[in-house]
């Protein structure tokens, strides 16, 4: 079963982030309507933390989304990755 997963992943790894992100997109909605123990917990803690409806969608789709990234980051080959000018980070820091 364990080589499924690792197949699986490695599979998943090899696609566009843009397209993992739609499947994490749908995968959060479908978790979202099957899950009621997840849904409760989700409008607690979005209760909890002043969230409004449009936050709340939000971060169900965000959530899956998420969480189809993992093969991509895990198994995925390296990628270009940009820094800002240090400038922009010490200022930034500063304002807090």
């Amino acid at each position: 079963m364990a080589w499924t997963f690792r197949t699986l992943f490695a599979l998943l790894a090899r696609l566009p982030l843009a397209l993992l992100h739609g499947l994490g997109w749908v995968l959060g909605w479908m978790a979202y309507g099957l899950s009621a123990s997840y849904r409760a917990r989700l409008l607690e803690n979005a209760a909890l933390a002043g969230c409004g409806s449009a936050d709340r969608r939000e971060s169900i789709g965000h959530a899956g989304k998420m969480v189809a990234e993992l093969p991509r980051v895990w198994l995925g080959g390296s990628f270009e990755s940009r820094w800002e000018p240090r400038a922009l980070v010490d200022a930034a820091l500063a304002e807090q």
